[in-house]
Parts: structure tokens; sequence; C-alpha cells
């Protein structure tokens, strides 16, 4: 009998059983060492047929990594290839950067000469250092000192006399003055209509056409007008204006003809100012004192019409450089008791957002272009409310 098949060999006992015999006589061949052989030799092969598909897979599998190795091997060949090309091209472009970037520096530096080359061309020009800017900054300045000079007198204003008074001096504006008080002005209205009349005789000065020192006005604008009509752009028109504001302010103070023009402006202006503030004011220090010997009343009376000098000097200044720039800045000229309230260029005295303008105490001023006005400082108005809102009153 078999004793054992695990470690593929055969153990044959030392004397087979009986039944051997039996077996031999129905024709089975015994079990001798040649059959033991071929039994190991079957089983051998049986157990190399056995482990054969293993190998083979071993085989493919180490192929397969071989494989997938030499090609992570070939992507890593191409993308140091990659790399080094992208570091070429970011150098590349980083120099060119830096050129680019130079060449924006250098076109910056010159294009900020061109503008200061530019600015001294046309400051060489203006008979000032002002632009359209700091104009606008004098102008305010001006409205201001009109509203202190305005606000000195204020303590001495007589409702009914002042009233009656400041109305006199305009001719058209009786029957609007006359509705804005009942029956007289307010002590805030005295000192709108105050300024107003202040800043009427000054604003003559900072017209574009009005040119103090000189005797030429109608020439001028003759001159002018025969521009207009034959260049539309404006540019002969522009640089007679300003070589006429240099001229003046070149030889206002030279002890000729032009500084004694200009002085008799500064003068007529002055005695219009302070004889229309007289005769408004008769209580007030503007007034002949009671006694000759009142030290401070002419005191007073001398600093104010210093005061009003200086306000006259300031807008003739200021007239000139004006005149003097290349753009036209122009008051606008406003229709009292006509015309409507505009919030693009105005302000009212009272925040009214509407109605017929009553009052204009400053107009306002405006950069005039081809074909429109860029507003440069609000004009200060008094309106007459609309119908509708005194109704809903």
């Amino acid at each position: 009998s078999f004793q054992s098949v695990g470690s593929a060999q055969l153990s044959i006992p030392e004397t087979p059983p009986q039944r051997h015999s039996s077996l031999e006589n129905r024709g089975v061949p015994p079990i001798d060492n040649q059959s033991t052989i071929t039994t190991e030799t079957a089983v051998s092969v049986h157990a190399s047929l056995g482990r054969t598909p293993s190998l083979r897979s071993i085989s493919t599998y180490r192929q397969h990594q071989q494989q997938m190795i030499e090609q992570q091997r070939h992507a890593l060949r191409e993308l140091e290839v990659e790399k080094i090309h992208y570091v070429k091209e970011n150098q590349r472009m980083e120099e060119q950067l830096v050129k680019m970037q130079e060449k924006i520096r250098q076109r910056t530096e010159d294009m900020k000469t061109l503008k200061n080359n530019y600015q001294l061309h046309l400051q060489s020009m203006r008979c000032s250092d002002d632009d359209p800017e700091s104009i606008a900054n004098r102008l305010r300045d001006l409205r201001a000192t009109i509203k202190e000079l305005a606000n000195e007198l204020l303590p001495y204003a007589e409702p009914k006399q002042t009233t009656e008074k400041l109305s006199t001096l305009w001719l058209n504006l009786g029957e609007t003055i006359g509705r804005l008080g009942n029956p007289y002005l307010s002590l805030e209205r005295i000192q709108l209509l105050t300024e107003k009349f202040m800043m009427d005789v000054l604003v003559q000065n900072l017209n574009t056409n009005h040119f103090p020192g000189l005797s030429c006005h109608q020439e001028f604008l003759e001159i002018q007008d025969w521009f207009d009509q034959h260049d539309s752009s404006s540019f002969f028109a522009t640089r007679l204006r300003q070589e006429v504001a240099l001229l003046i302010v070149n030889n206002k103070t030279n002890g000729e003809d032009i500084e004694k023009r200009w002085k008799k402006s500064a003068e007529r202006h002055w005695y219009h100012l302070y004889r229309g503030l007289q005769k408004s004011y008769p209580k007030s220090f503007l007034a002949h004192p009671d006694k000759e010997d009142d030290q401070e009343h002419i005191q007073k009376q001398q600093e104010y019409s210093q005061k009003l000098r200086d306000v006259v000097e300031k807008a003739m200044n200021l007239g000139s450089a004006i005149k003097g720039q290349e753009v036209c800045i122009t008051a606008m000229d406003v229709k009292e008791g006509v015309q409507q309230f505009d919030p693009l260029i105005m302000e009212d005295e009272d925040g009214q957002t509407s109605g017929i303008i009553a009052l204009c105490i400053s107009p306002p001023f405006v950069v005039k272009l081809t074909d429109r006005y860029e507003p440069l400082v609000k004009g200060r108005v008094l309106c007459f409310p609309n119908q509708d809102t005194v109704d809903d009153k």
C-alpha cells in the first residue's frame, strides 16, 4: 500500500502482500523501480506544468514594468527639455519686459518734458502764472472779500432808508426789490444786495473786452468781430487778447500813459463803490464825521476806504490774468426776473432748486469752449419760487 504521496515518492514494502499475485494473475504488471521512476517523473512533470504559467506572468510583468520605466524616463527627458526651453523663454521675456519698462519710463519722461515745455510755452504768452484752477480760487477769494466788506457795514443798516437807497442803484430792479421786502428788506437781504452792488461794479474789470489802462476798447471789439467772422479757430482773436493783456501788465507801473490810465480806471471804480455805499449807509463811518476831530471815525473811514481800493486793485489784476489765458473765461449774463434757475451753474442763497432768478448776487464764471460752456465757479443767485412751490406752501 502507498504510505505518502505529498513528497511525490512511493514507499514499497519489502514483502508485498499476497494480493499482488492475484493482480499479476489478472494481467496487471507489478510495481517495481521502473514504475516508481515513471510515477516520480509524472509527478515532477505535473509540478513543472503547474509552475509554467506563474513564470510567464512574472516575465510579462517585468517587461511591462520595464516599458513603463522607459516611458517615464522618456517623459522626464522631454520635460527636462521643455523646462530648459521655458527657462530660456522666461529669461527672454524678462529681458523683453525690462526693455519695455525702460521704454515706457523713457516715453513717460519724454511726455512729461513735452507737457512741461508746453506749459512753459503757454505761460510765456500769459501775463501771469495763473491757470483756470487758480483763477477759480481767486474768484472765490474776491467774493469772500466782498462779503466781508458788506458785513462790516451791516450793523449800520437802517431797513427803511438802506432799502430805499440800495434800490436806486439799479434802474430795473425796483419792483423786484419791493417783492423781496415786506415792506423793507431784512438784514440778510440787505447784505446780499450790498454784495451784488459791489460785484456789479467790479465785474466790469473781469470782462474779456475791457482793458483798464487802454482807450482802445471799441477798436478791439471791431478787430475781434472781424476775427470771429474770418477765423473759425479763434486762434488770432485769443492771441490778440493775450498780447494786449501782457502789454498792460508790463507797462502799468512804468509811469507812462498806460499806468496813468490804469490808476484812473481804479480810481473811478473806487469812487463808484464808495459813493454808492456811503449813500446807502448814511449812518455808517463812511459818512462825514459830525466833528472834524473825530479821529476814531476818520480812522475807520480811511481803513475801509483803503480796503475798497485794495479790492478794486485785486479785481483789476484778476481781470488781466483772465484775459491772459489761452481759454476764454467769462462771466455769464444773467437775465434777472426772466431767466430760470440752472443748478449746473448757479447756487440759490435760500437753497431753492427751481424758480425764476430775482437777483444775481455774483454771476457764474464759465470757460467758453467751441460748442459749449464748462462751469468754473457757480454763480450766487436769489430766486423767486415757482408758483407750484408757492401753492404747496
